[in-house]
């Protein structure tokens, strides 16, 4: 048999591959797979950490918190609310400032229809035209 690949290792760490016979014949793979499972025990292992730096730093959190400045958001939610509807009002009550085409007479716009319907000229090229025009 082969030796194993570092494939079939992941594998036999994330549980997809059960050990073969090869790795109980060959020392060099059980070597390599030892050194695996020693790595996982010590990657999984919980850190050792005192009750006592985890008190003191649960005090150091609550000293903090204490002597944070309070601010007042409530003052700050109305403040943030007028604001907001007063751009809300200006919006919808400002004029609009948009540009409306000139009115023109039924004539001339029968005669522009007339004229776009008997062109031999695709439509989608009109548009074109206006960026060679000087």
């Amino acid at each position: 048999m082969k030796h194993w690949t570092e494939i079939d290792f992941q594998n036999w760490l994330y549980g997809l591959k059960e050990p073969d016979s090869h790795v109980g014949e060959c020392a060099e793979c059980r070597a390599e797979m030892e050194r695996l499972e020693q790595t996982r025990r010590q990657v999984v292992r919980e850190p050792e950490v005192s009750q006592d730096f985890l008190a003191a730093q649960r005090r150091n959190i609550y000293s903090r918190l204490e002597e944070a400045p309070r601010r007042n958001w409530h003052a700050w939610r109305w403040v943030l609310s007028t604001a907001m509807l007063l751009a809300i009002v200006a919006g919808l009550t400002l004029p609009r400032w948009h540009k409306t085409a000139p009115p023109i007479s039924d004539e001339q716009l029968f005669s522009d229809l007339a004229a776009m319907e008997q062109s031999a000229e695709p439509k989608a090229i009109q548009p074109m035209h206006g960026l060679f025009e000087q």
